[in-house]
């Protein structure tokens, strides 16, 4: 649909099966380009034992599910709060496949907590991974894309947070904010470079994030998950249900297609109706 057929993507935060970023890849094979997925698949001495690390073989099974598609992958161990790591994926693009041409920065990490106990370690590691991650990777992506031609697209997976907080999600809300800034003025510094880059704010979505939320309202409310789900569905979503992490990966894909060339600087809603800003 969207003849990605010869671009190169590179997809961070990919190495969770119930995640955004191993559907992201998929689709974007599923529309012809080969894919170089990415994640944290050690643990560095610094990170708290809270933080959660992917596993490298979920990264690698992501991989083989591209090659699924008869696309070319490669997965890569990186973490991109480090800027050695996120050269060392661009310089594995280059060497492997020649182009950088779409970058998806969705590694991300998810700590909630009230702010008067929230560990400041737990902050540092939130807008390092949210914030710090998205600059490195952009700025790598970027250059590479100014060098080889002057074009391409870069999608932040941003969140609804990124718009309303929540409570107990103040450092969560906090990074995804700054990314939506980041966004706009990145947007506007590549434009002369044909580059698009737009953000995407995905609502409540049956991942791995969206299940720890279930299962913190549902241990609040004294009720069960599924119940804690329904009350979230009724309360807040309009379209009256969950989104799918495939709802997010048609909204990216069509972002990193020709098919969104005029856009830039925006920051999408998938998030059922929840979001209307």
């Amino acid at each position: 649909m969207y003849n990605l057929e010869g671009k190169v993507a590179i997809v961070t935060g990919a190495g969770r099966r119930r995640g955004l970023g191993r559907s992201i890849a998929l689709r974007l094979a599923g529309e012809g380009a080969d894919v170089i997925v990415s994640d944290l698949c050690h643990r560095p001495e610094q990170l708290p034992e809270y933080c959660p690390v992917a596993d490298w073989e979920q990264l690698e099974s992501v991989a083989g599910e591209v090659q699924g598609w008869g696309r070319r992958a490669l997965a890569v161990n990186a973490d991109v709060t480090k800027n050695q790591d996120v050269e060392m994926i661009m310089a594995k693009a280059m060497e492997s496949f020649g182009r950088i041409d779409i970058l998806v920065s969705n590694a991300s990490v998810e700590i909630a907590g009230p702010v008067v106990e929230y560990p400041e370690a737990a902050w540092d590691v939130v807008m390092a991974v949210n914030v710090k991650g998205c600059f490195l990777c952009c700025k790598a992506a970027a250059r590479q894309m100014i060098g080889q031609g002057k074009r391409g697209k870069i999608i932040i997976i941003a969140a609804q947070e990124a718009k309303t907080a929540m409570p107990h999600l103040a450092a969560y809300s906090a990074s995804k904010f700054a990314l939506i800034g980041f966004t706009q003025a990145l947007a506007l510094e590549l434009a002369p470079y044909r580059i698009n880059v737009n953000a995407v704010c995905p609502g409540t979505i049956d991942t791995d994030f969206g299940a720890q939320r279930f299962a913190r309202e549902a241990e609040a409310a004294g009720i069960s998950v599924e119940e804690a789900k329904a009350r979230i569905v009724q309360a807040r979503i309009p379209v009256g249900r969950v989104g799918k992490v495939e709802d997010v990966a048609k909204v990216v894909v069509w972002l990193a297609s020709p098919e969104s060339d005029y856009m830039t600087g925006q920051a999408i809603n998938v998030t059922g109706g929840q979001e209307a800003h």
